[in-house]
């Protein structure tokens, strides 16, 4: 199924290291250095669609779901790879 229908959830956790930076982990313990936005973008994946959450964040930010729609559509392939979305 194209990733864009399929339902997602995030999984893994959030972390911070003692500098500040943000860390996404999941559950094999690997943890990947994100940003705000990104981890802000992961925790909407709650039994989503990338579309569903392009249409949030696109609302939220009041620009057109056209201009996000590939890259979070390609930070959800991303997210899937490292096995923090399901």
């Amino acid at each position: 199924m194209e990733t864009a229908q399929r339902r997602l959830t995030h999984r893994g956790h959030v972390m911070e290291t003692p500098e500040g930076e943000l860390l996404l982990v999941n559950e094999s313990g690997v943890a990947y250095r994100v940003n705000e936005s990104v981890v802000a973008v992961w925790s909407l994946f709650e039994d989503k669609t990338v579309d569903e959450v392009v249409e949030e964040v696109s609302k939220e930010l009041q620009i057109d779901p056209e201009e996000i729609r590939q890259a979070i559509a390609d930070l959800a392939e991303q997210l899937i790879q490292a096995e923090l979305l399901a």
